[in-house]
């Protein structure tokens, strides 16, 4: 097992004070805060804007309809996904010793559990925060989606993170996206399978 103890730790500090700040900066104009995973064991300070998403929207998917869930949902199109990368510096430290402390011959089961295991302790950083008022103090906390995203994630594995981190209020406002992208997913799915039957 993991000893994430540390990155836990180093984790909660860095997103409390950056997390502030950007609650300070933007306010209610915020919809989506958390952590992207950017594969292996390393991840990014996440959030997105209404503005924002109205721009990337108009800009990069020509307010084409089919796709605006893609512009809400996928961090690789936030604008401010790197933004504030340094200000978790520490953080990434933590995550390049936990990679370094696996065992390089642990069986897949080992690995997933490790894996699962580091989620746990993203989780666990974002539900304290969330107990202790950060995401309520001075915006409206039903407005705001904690997450941890992935983009080679499901959306159904993510929508399950999602519920897990969030009051009801914000998942009834949100459950429509992420049914209509599980539903774009298998539908997909089941067309690529049908074209090689």
């Amino acid at each position: 097992m993991l000893d994430t103890k540390n990155f836990e730790k180093t984790l909660y500090q860095d997103t409390k004070k950056t997390f502030k700040d950007i609650i300070q900066k933007y306010g209610n104009d915020l919809y989506v805060m958390g952590f992207y995973h950017t594969g292996s064991y390393s991840l990014l300070p996440m959030f997105n804007t209404l503005s924002d998403l109205k721009e990337v929207f108009e800009t990069e998917y020509n307010n084409d309809v089919s796709s605006f869930y893609m512009a809400k949902w996928n961090p690789d199109d936030y604008p401010t996904l790197e933004s504030y990368s340094e200000y978790f510096d520490e953080t990434t430290l933590e995550c390049q010793k936990l990679e370094n402390s696996i065992d390089l011959f642990q069986s897949d089961i080992e690995a997933m559990d490790n894996w699962h295991q580091w989620l746990t302790a993203m989780e666990k950083v974002l539900m304290q925060l969330d107990a202790e008022g950060l995401f309520s103090n001075g915006i409206e906390r039903e407005k705001i989606t904690l997450a941890i995203l992935a983009y080679d994630e499901e959306e159904s594995i993510q929508f399950k993170r999602i519920k897990r981190l969030n009051p009801p209020a914000v998942l009834t406002q949100i459950q429509a996206d992420f049914e209509t992208m599980i539903a774009e997913r298998e539908k997909c799915e089941q067309e690529a399978l049908n074209a090689f039957n």
